[in-house]
């Protein structure tokens, strides 16, 4: 499953996290999907019709849109989720009993965007039938903010696998796969082969490929440990070499450089040092496509 990283230690930022955690799934397809608001005529969510859009003026700025609004429900004060939808693009509706809720406000962008989470307080009354939200305009994440821009050093690296340590200055010219992940998240092991592949497939012409683990793990020891059985089992029992590295902690940590608080996360970047673009996970159709692209143009990069 996709996790969030970091603990939250109060009750506000807990329920941000499971907000988090909702963007997370609906982006790898793991969330169910809710039709578009329903026309006249139509049977629409039970309780108050509680409707708005989810759009980002900092994202539409840049050329880019909403792919799914993600909006939950909570009890206030007591902060108890009771509903949850995944919109079809901007617009999203949930039906809701009398009471007061505060809405958490989340988002897919194209491009693999992210957004800061936002929130609502609502009242609904006894006996109403609709409760127009209006627009919630989300701020576009530090990864997405990150888009166009000379990708962060890998200085908060404390240990290296199955590879001499990487800094990026040295790898202008090439085309590289930040794949961040974690060992307690089974996505991110379900792709290990693909990103195995996309390194045989593509790295004599230029792909570099480096898996980066959180810091939940102190030690080499500890992450082989962990991750020598997974690994195992993902490639049939014979593991490939494969290009790990163990991230340190703080505000240095290479997750917290480029904004990575939920796993898998997947991030490329250009022949320049730009970061192009993040992808919720290795096995995106869209990743091979857009090294392709990249790679094509390598003639004009200098080396």
């Amino acid at each position: 499953m996709r996790a969030t990283v970091q603990s939250k230690t109060s009750s506000t930022r807990r329920r941000l996290s499971c907000a988090l955690f909702a963007l997370c799934l609906a982006a790898c397809g793991c969330a169910p999907q809710i039709p578009a608001a329903p026309a006249a005529g139509q049977n629409g969510p039970e309780g108050c019709r509680v409707y708005g859009r989810i759009v980002s003026t900092d994202w539409k700025v840049s050329g880019g849109g909403i792919e799914r609004a993600i909006v939950s429900a909570w009890t206030v004060p007591e902060g108890v989720r009771v509903e949850e939808v995944y919109g079809q693009g901007e617009r999203f509706e949930i039906g809701l009993p009398p009471g007061k809720y505060r809405l958490i406000c989340s988002a897919n962008g194209t491009r693999g965007a992210t957004f800061e989470v936002l929130t609502r307080e609502i009242t609904v009354a006894e006996n109403q039938e609709s409760l127009a939200v209006g627009d919630v305009d989300l701020p576009i994440s530090k990864t997405t903010g990150l888009y166009g821009k000379p990708a962060p050093e890998l200085g908060g690296i404390i240990g290296w696998q199955d590879t001499k340590p990487l800094a990026l200055k040295d790898l202008e010219g090439h085309v590289v796969i930040l794949n961040f992940f974690a060992y307690y998240c089974s996505i991110c092991h379900e792709h290990k082969p693909d990103l195995v592949k996309l390194g045989q497939k593509y790295g004599p012409r230029g792909l570099v490929v480096l898996a980066v683990h959180d810091a939940s793990l102190k030690t080499l020891d500890e992450m082989n440990g962990k991750m020598g059985p997974v690994l195992r089992r993902v490639f049939d029992g014979a593991p490939p070499k494969f290009p790990m590295a163990l991230d340190g902690q703080g505000e240095k940590s290479v997750f917290a450089a480029y904004g990575i608080e939920a796993v898998p996360a997947v991030i490329l970047i250009d022949q320049r040092g730009r970061v192009f673009r993040r992808y919720h996970h290795a096995g995106k159709p869209e990743l091979e496509t857009d090294i392709q692209a990249l790679l094509s143009t390598r003639s004009d990069i200098r080396l």
